[in-house]
């Protein structure tokens, strides 16, 4: 028996060498299932179906908001039948969008947390209401407690707003929340946009209805609620890339420039969220590329400093000198000219007090009195009398500020902290300083324009 007479009447036994398995073409293929993966996009150029309106390539991610009613019957603006244009050729701007968003979501009380006023100073909850309280007027004279409380207000009861308003009024909640020192607050409060990259915050032109300053903080707000410092960092490439998109199908010159404004913005958010996650090291190293990127002198200026600040922080004192005295020698900045030297002049006594040299630091803060940045000088020149046990003239030059009408938060806390070291009642000084900064800014109103009224009881060590 021959092997040709096995393979025909298959009588012998199988062989026991491996061989592939024969695929049998009498049977019905398995018709794929339409499913589809996060690899899964629809392709542009594919012919689309004459009963349903394409799904844009944006909107393959799923869309975490309630959805809008369908809008089927509108031509797909990549059918074979009208020419492709990769980049658009009219420079034109695009007509207004007339389809809104159903954004009844983002109106729900349940959205919204009561403020606790029990943080601020008692001085402040007697401040007058202002005469005028409508919303403006009130951010405008730095009632942010009020201005917050009067948009959740507006946004749960009046149901005229339009699509704008709304998204304008959540902006000024978050915004005023985080001014007032109520970050986490803000942050649960911005859950409710969810995904602020998503397809359902388009709108007919494909460009997104929020608007920027509150795509920004909504960044940040909502990878602090999540606790992950990456997903700001990540988020603000994001909002980069759509930048740059921007700018380049932009023709107009000055809406290119305002682009590039909002692009270097983020650049500079992104090194702060660095900073703020604490790898100090790669908020220097992103600082610095953008300060070798910049061809702006002034902002190549601001850019060195904060660079010298960060050295400071992080303990490096020899390339922060590196960057006061603009050098590139070592990595630094490029060579500032007299004109700009202002600003650096400051930081030479904040490495002298960083290397404990108080006695040269406050030469140096005293000659900077007449100077544009005579605050600055005489609180830190208060700060380093302190270090060198002069008391005295440290409260006088911290007192003369607050007679000035100046209560920033470092002024007040440091001149708190006198009083802890020079008497027993302590408690007294600051309640009355704190009347003194209530009644200074209640007087001042119009000169404190945008200036923060309420004041919590940690500004005063209470």
């Amino acid at each position: 028996m021959d092997a040709s007479e096995i393979s025909r009447d298959g009588s012998a036994s199988t062989s026991k060498r491996h061989s592939r398995n024969v695929s049998y073409s009498n049977r019905t293929p398995l018709t794929r299932r339409t499913t589809k993966g996060p690899l899964d996009i629809d392709d542009p150029l594919a012919p689309s179906p004459t009963t349903q309106a394409p799904i844009p390539v944006a909107e393959a991610a799923s869309v975490p908001m309630p959805p809008t009613p369908s809008t089927t019957t509108t031509s797909n603006p990549l059918s074979p039948s009208k020419p492709l244009a990769l980049r658009p050729r009219s420079r034109s701007p695009l007509p207004p969008s007339t389809s809104t968003k159903d954004l009844s979501f983002l109106r729900h009380p349940s959205n919204f947390r009561k403020i606790s006023q029990t943080d601020i100073s008692p001085p402040f909850r007697s401040t007058p209401a202002a005469p005028d309280t409508n919303l403006p007027a009130l951010l405008r004279q730095g009632h942010y407690y009020r201005a917050a409380s009067l948009a959740v207000s507006s946004l749960i009861i009046d149901s005229d707003l339009c699509q704008k308003e709304i998204l304008e009024l959540l902006y000024v909640r978050l915004a005023c929340l985080t001014l007032l020192n109520h970050t986490p607050l803000a942050g649960k409060e911005s859950l409710a946009l969810g995904d602020i990259h998503s397809p359902f915050y388009l709108d007919d032109h494909n460009e997104c209805i929020l608007p920027w300053e509150l795509r920004v903080l909504a960044v940040r707000l909502q990878a602090l609620e999540a606790g992950d410092s990456r997903r700001g960092v990540q988020g603000y490439y994001d909002l980069a890339a759509y930048a740059r998109r921007r700018i380049r199908m932009s023709g107009d010159a000055e809406v290119k420039g305002l682009w590039k404004d909002r692009l270097r913005d983020l650049g500079v958010r992104v090194g702060n969220a660095l900073v703020e996650m604490g790898d100090l090291e790669a908020g220097r190293r992103h600082f610095e590329t953008l300060a070798e990127a910049t061809n702006v002198t002034e902002e190549n200026t601001t850019l060195s400093s904060w660079i010298a600040m960060l050295c400071l922080r992080m303990g490096n004192l020899e390339r922060a000198r590196t960057w006061t005295c603009g050098d590139r020698s070592a990595g630094g900045a490029s060579a500032i000219n007299s004109s700009q030297l202002a600003k650096h002049d400051v930081l030479s006594p904040l490495l002298n007090m960083a290397e404990g040299d108080y006695g040269i630091a406050a030469t140096e803060w005293r000659s900077l009195l007449q100077s544009p940045h005579n605050v600055l000088a005489k609180q830190n020149l208060a700060v380093c009398l302190l270090y060198t046990g002069q008391l005295s003239e440290t409260s006088q030059l911290l007192e003369e500020l607050v007679n000035d009408n100046h209560a920033f938060y470092a002024l007040t806390f440091n001149l708190a902290t006198v009083y802890e070291l020079s008497t027993d009642k302590s408690r007294d000084r600051k309640m009355q300083l704190a009347e003194r900064v209530a009644e200074g800014l209640r007087k001042n109103a119009a000169d404190a324009e945008g200036r923060r009224i309420e004041r919590s009881n940690v500004d005063f060590k209470l």
